[in-house]
């Protein structure tokens, strides 16, 4: 079967995203679109990017979100996707603030500024309770997941916490992130399918100052290193700040590819940050 497909590309902060609008009737079809992912999201041999964004109709908000990885598994949500969804519906609609629905809710997403994106994440969950499905680990409900210490093959003992932001995190602190193996923590734990059955985002944090941290995260999902993770910067940001090493309630998030600021504001957290239409294109895609 082959398909010619319109597309939009779209990053944000270089987390880069392929974008198709199925607003007014499906372009892709169902058993194909994770296959469709796969094809396109391909560096060099295809458009490339880290994700697609499916645009599909809803009937609790202004458009529904769908994000399909590149190794053809549905996420739960992005935060630098939605944005660039965002900002994609502000100009399809002629509106600055829109309700975009995904897997984890309803999220609002507002533009301030003329450049700049705002998403309202809701909270970040800590307990085990909001985390046995990504985690295969003997806790009891109620437990929080904040700075516990796992053993893995080669690190040895881990101090880390998890966190679901829409999407399940691991956050650990280094002292020099750009020194560390990012690589290595990835195999090692965001591949370990006996403790993360459907694999598990990780971020190394460093923090810089009371209002700054720098953040390289390695996502499921594409399996590798990210530019910029939205729902990682978030889940880092809740982190240090339960943990207490910042105290700020605005925390710039220095990432591969950019800047983010999460706002901290009562139980919810706010991201802010560039979400920019590249091109746009065709593409025949032949599905064997």
């Amino acid at each position: 079967m082959s398909l010619t497909v319109k597309f939009l590309k779209y990053h944000g902060c270089g987390n880069d995203f392929i974008l198709v609008d199925e607003l007014d009737g499906e372009v892709i079809p169902e058993n194909f679109k994770g296959l469709f992912s796969t094809t396109v999201c391909r560096r060099r041999f295809s458009i490339g990017g880290d994700d697609v964004l499916y645009i599909v109709p809803s009937i609790l908000a202004d458009a529904s979100m769908r994000v399909f990885e590149p190794d053809g598994s549905e996420s739960d949500m992005c935060g630098n996707g939605i944005r660039c969804a965002g900002s994609y519906l502000f100009e399809k609609l002629g509106k600055r603030l829109v309700y975009i629905e995904t897997r984890v809710g309803v999220r609002k997403v507002e533009r301030v500024g003329e450049s700049e994106v705002m998403v309202d994440m809701g909270s970040v969950k800590t307990r085990f309770r909001d985390l046995k499905d990504y985690v295969n680990l003997g806790f009891s409900d109620e437990d929080e997941l904040i700075n516990i210490c796992l053993n893995f093959p080669v690190l040895g003992d881990v101090e880390l916490s998890i966190v679901n932001s829409g999407e399940p995190h691991v956050v650990i602190f280094v002292d020099d992130v750009e020194s560390e193996n990012l690589s290595l923590y990835g195999d090692l734990i965001s591949k370990n399918r006996l403790i993360f059955p459907f694999g598990i985002n990780v971020n190394l944090v460093e923090v810089l100052g009371e209002e700054s941290i720098r953040v390289r995260t390695f996502e499921r999902g594409v399996w590798d290193e990210t530019l910029a993770c939205g729902t990682g910067s978030v889940a880092s940001v809740a982190v240090a700040k339960i943990l207490g090493k910042i105290s700020s309630g605005v925390v710039n998030v220095i990432l591969g590819g950019g800047v983010l600021k999460v706002v901290l504001n009562g139980s919810s957290i706010y991201m802010i940050g560039p979400a920019v239409k590249v091109y746009e294109g065709v593409i025949r895609v032949d599905f064997i």
